[in-house]
């Protein structure tokens, strides 16, 4: 299993486990409803059971760690399928009004108007990524290393902690660890080297975020 690390900046708030169950449950999952304008949504889950989202204390809290699931729900209707039904709806409509052509407004509206139908067929395409928060440490283990859920995570994490997380990279390690003068000016007059040429290899979950 690989991670991703994030630093955690600022200062625990006294009593924060009772404020931190709080926060955490106003910010537990919602699941997407068809009908909503909202096409994508995140929030706290229990962690490895994405679907349990009425969370209790031993759900959230395990020794010295915080552990979450940070679930995303996504409407994701097949294009080709979002295609063909919209314009038999578009086809439909005109044959009842008994005009040749739609409006920008009508067709905008025809179309939310299937989508929503098909939602309503459908489920939302769900994803949970694990998270372990070491209190004591100071670190946040998050278990991906892909780029949109890690800066979803990054913001929700914000918004429920009122703290701020910062990825790890060889600069903020070598901050937090703390160097001495001689050791920031040789940090400092260190130069870029790309290891690493060629063909760029694009990963399952790389591809899965471009899409």
């Amino acid at each position: 299993m690989t991670y991703a690390r994030f630093f955690v900046e600022g200062e625990l708030p006294d009593e924060f486990r009772e404020r931190f169950m709080k926060a955490v449950r106003l910010r537990a999952m919602r699941p997407l409803e068809p009908d909503e304008e909202e096409l994508e949504r995140s929030g706290w889950a229990k962690i490895g059971e994405p679907f349990v989202v009425d969370l209790a204390y031993d759900d959230v809290f395990f020794n010295e760690y915080v552990v979450l699931g940070f679930r995303t729900d996504r409407w994701a209707i097949p294009g080709p399928v979002l295609r063909t039904r919209v314009k038999e709806a578009e086809a439909a409509y005109l044959e009842k009004k008994g005009r040749e052509r739609l409006s920008r407004k009508e067709k905008a509206e025809l179309k939310l108007m299937v989508s929503k139908k098909l939602r309503r067929q459908m489920s939302p395409v769900t994803r949970s990524v694990d998270l372990s928060w070491a209190i004591g440490e100071g670190v946040v283990r998050f278990f991906s290393h892909a780029q949109k859920p890690g800066a979803a995570m990054m913001e929700l994490f914000k918004k429920t902690f009122g703290l701020t997380l910062v990825p790890e990279s060889p600069y903020t390690a070598a901050a937090r660890i703390g160097l001495d003068k001689a050791q920031e000016k040789a940090w400092h007059d260190l130069e870029m080297t790309c290891l690493a040429s060629g063909g760029r290899r694009v990963t399952d979950e790389a591809a899965e975020e471009e899409e």
